[in-house]
This record gives C-alpha cells, structure tokens and sequence, in this order.
C-alpha cells in the first residue's frame, strides 16, 4: 500500500440514506505540506521494520505550509498479531522526542485484519507509546474468537463509544457481521472500557448500537430476522444524524416479511423497539 494511500484515507458516512457505509477515521493531510527529514525519525523507522513480521506501509515527516513550526511525524505500517508486542516495545522504548501518528493493521492468527490509530495530536497525543484508546490486544483475542476473515478497525468516538467498522463488506453480508453483535459488550470489556460504554457496529448492511446490557438480546433479534425474515440490511442509529432529522429503523427485507420484522423489533424490548421502521426496496 503507498504512502499517499495511507494519507488519504477518509470516512464515508450514510446517515438515513438506507445505503449503509464504511466509516473510516480521516488523517488526511493537506497536499501542501514540505519534508522535514531527520536522523531520529529515520532510526525510528528502521527499527520497526526491523520488527518481526511488521511491514512499514509509509512513513513521513513533514510541516504543514500555513505554521512551518512544528513538524508532524507519521508511520503506518502492517504486523502479524505475534509481532505486535514488540512493535509496542519499539514505539515505547524509542529515542526520537516528537509524538508520532502510528496507523496500524494487525492481521490476526485468525486471518482477520484489525486497524486502529493513535493521533500526534489531541488528548491522546504524546511522544512514545502509542495511545490507541483501547486495548489492543484484548480486541485481537475476542475478533479470533468470534469471526475469522474480517477486516475492521476499532476506534473509539468522541463521545466515547467503542466503534467496530468493517472496512470491507464481507462475502455473506449481514450474516458474517452478526457474531459482533453478539458479543459487542465482550469486545467493549476486553478494550478495557468502562461497561457504560455503547458500542457501534458500522458495515455497509449493518448500523447499530448496542447499549450496556443489550449485546444477547440484540444478537438474537438480528439472527432471527436474518436467517426467519430474509432480512439484507439493517440500519439502527449508529450512522450519524438522520438527513431528515427522524431517527427510525431501515430495512432492506422481502415484502411479505415486513409484518413479522415489525413485530419481532417492537417485542424485542431493545432501545430501538419504538423507532419507526422504514422499509427500502430489495435490490434487483
């Protein structure tokens, strides 16, 4: 993947368009930027492709053209989850006094990919270890559990949800994505967050939240309109504002289902259960 790749990664986000979306964090960078080379950033580099199975992907260190002040360093990178521990003990144990912005994907002994990414600015910036909000390792053992063959990233918002996005529709669709609803509450606790915590599912078919004491409840509801009502699509209240300012339910299922599916969600006792469902025409 080239640098310029990394660079430009941005979020797409449907909100009520009933169309789904990958929502990605955006650390794009303004093209206008001049090389700011040193030594220190060009050690640290080195030796974290010197890590055991990691990859660097890209890596820069620039000043932006409107302050010329301070420079900002970055690093993406690709490692196997058996290296991960010691791209940490790198990242930890550097030299090179400047934060660091650090993209990472962590492919996983399952065949899955987790990314996640620690700002060189904001109250998560520091020089050193990288801060990705979470625990990184705890996401990695639960995703090997649950699902094989995902790609993700796990972010957290700023209003302090954890948010797992499938960076690529997986081939069975909303299927494949049903086992993070299951146990959105187990991969919230294994981030090591406070279990008031929401946490977002975000896939081009499936937008939810699932709120504390919700995870068991939510997956049984989902598996039954998937696999009982034919349901393709589904989108809650995890995609930002609705564009006409109505949170409801949408739903891509078969005419002669719609019945059923509002009645399961209305006895399903979950937060949504009184939206109003708005049902989208199947694709052809």
């Amino acid at each position: 993947m080239s640098t310029k790749l990394w660079l430009t990664l941005g979020a797409v986000v449907a909100a009520g368009l009933g169309v789904g979306a990958l929502v990605v964090f955006s650390w794009a960078i303004d093209e206008t930027h001049f090389d700011r080379p040193d030594e220190g950033f060009d050690r640290l580099t080195a030796q974290v492709e010197a890590v055991p199975s990691a990859t660097v992907d890209g890596s820069e260190r620039w000043v932006e053209v409107s302050s010329f002040v301070t420079p900002t360093s970055w690093i993406g990178l690709t490692v196997e989850e058996a290296g991960l521990a010691d791209l940490l003990d790198v990242a930890c144990t550097t030299a090179y006094p400047d934060p660091v912005t650090w993209s990472v994907r962590v492919r996983t002994d399952g065949g899955s990919t987790v990314s996640v990414h620690s700002p060189a600015q904001g109250a998560r910036a520091s020089a050193g270890c990288p801060d990705f909000g979470l625990d990184v390792e705890g996401v990695l053992d639960v995703v090997d559990s649950t699902m094989r063959g995902v790609e993700l990233q796990a972010a957290i918002r700023e209003d302090g949800r954890l948010a797992l996005v499938a960076l690529e529709e997986p081939s069975g669709g909303v299927r494949t994505l049903l086992p993070l609803v299951a146990r959105a509450e187990d991969l919230r606790d294994a981030a090591g967050l406070d279990a008031t915590r929401l946490v977002e599912v975000n896939s081009a078919t499936l937008i939810l939240v699932v709120e504390p004491g919700e995870q068991e409840r939510y997956g049984t509801v989902l598996d039954r309109l998937v696999e009982d009502h034919g349901v393709t699509s589904f989108w809650a209240d995890g995609g930002g504002t609705p564009i006409d300012g109505v949170d409801k339910v949408q739903i891509v299922a078969p005419d002669a289902e719609h019945d059923a599916i509002e009645e399961a969600l209305r006895d399903s006792d979950l937060h949504v259960a009184d939206l109003p469902v708005r049902f989208l025409p199947l694709e052809p």
